[in-house]
């Protein structure tokens, strides 16, 4: 379970930070390195941060959610 959720968060952190840099500043010179500096940064906080809430919401929806 841990890999599929590093995997999603690898994807989804790759997928947004790209947008919000080419929104932000476009195609310009030097895209890349910021785009990769974002990257990582919202990698670095976003995987403990769903290794942490996962588990919540998952007993939350086992409790509250009705087959």
């Amino acid at each position: 379970m841990k890999i599929a959720l590093t995997v999603m968060v690898l994807i989804m952190t790759f997928v947004v930070t790209f947008v919000s840099v080419m929104v932000n500043f476009g195609l310009q010179t030097g895209f890349a390195i910021k785009w990769m500096k974002m990257w990582g940064l919202a990698f670095v906080v976003a995987l403990p941060l769903v290794m942490v809430v996962m588990p919540i919401i998952k007993r939350f929806i086992a409790k509250h959610v009705v087959e």
